[in-house]
């Protein structure tokens, strides 16, 4: 692979991939020309249905079978075999059949990269026109604002986030505390329950006439246990 030079293509500024997007375009205009003025008349470029094919060598769209004998072709007759395929995909109609699989592929291949550097050069050395050059400021100045903005979102977010975080933190030390108050809750009515089995046990011991003095004293002395004293008279 580093040998076919596919590597060059995954770089940051991807030349690789943008020389062959330059190639397959010619290619097109000279072995499908009505195909290519289709897509031109519709300002579709091969970046966007060929890309895929030339970073993943046609496997993000294709089945395995048909992945692994195409990589059988490009390591025996290199990477213009992937030109050759997607020619013959784009030509779904059948014309020109045929056209395009010749050796001399590989020296268009070459002349056309030979050409994409040279108008990558007169457009160095032109530079844009003043227009452009207006539209780019402002489309830098944009840019900065748009990123600003986005880091002013992400830090709300980043700050909101965080809020979230603590919520979460307190409502689950309100469910434990919760969980806790039920099981002393629930402890206390069955330590209750236990104690009036206990009441009625020694009451079902007691003789009816002690048990009626028992309840006398009760209401003598009162629900808090203190005598109650008798009012005085005028």
């Amino acid at each position: 692979m580093y040998d076919l030079g596919i590597r060059r293509q995954y770089r940051p500024d991807m030349i690789s991939l943008q020389i062959q997007m330059y190639q397959l375009s010619r290619l097109l205009h000279d072995y499908h020309r009505g195909l290519y003025n289709h897509f031109e008349e519709h300002e579709i470029c091969p970046s966007l249905y060929a890309a895929p094919w030339f970073l993943t060598l046609f496997a993000s769209q294709f089945p395995l079978g048909f992945v692994s004998r195409l990589f059988d072709f490009v390591f025996a007759q290199g990477t213009e075999v992937i030109f050759k395929v997607a020619l013959c995909l784009l030509n779904t109609d059948g014309a020109d059949n045929g056209k395009g699989d010749g050796h001399d592929i590989s020296k268009q291949l070459h002349a056309y990269e030979v050409e994409y550097h040279v108008l990558q050069d007169e457009m160095l050395d032109t530079g844009p026109p003043p227009d452009d050059s207006e539209r780019l400021d402002k489309l830098e100045k944009t840019n900065t604002q748009l990123k600003k903005q986005n880091m002013d979102l992400l830090e709300k977010l980043q700050v909101a986030r965080q809020k979230i975080q603590s919520l979460e933190t307190s409502v689950d030390s309100f469910l434990s505390r919760e969980s806790k108050m039920k099981h002393m809750i629930r402890a206390l009515e069955q330590e209750r329950a236990a104690y009036q089995k206990t009441i009625e046990r020694m009451r079902s011991c007691l003789p009816p006439d002690a048990l009626t003095d028992v309840e006398m004293t009760q209401i003598k002395t009162g629900p808090n246990g203190k005598a109650k004293t008798a009012a005085k008279k005028p």
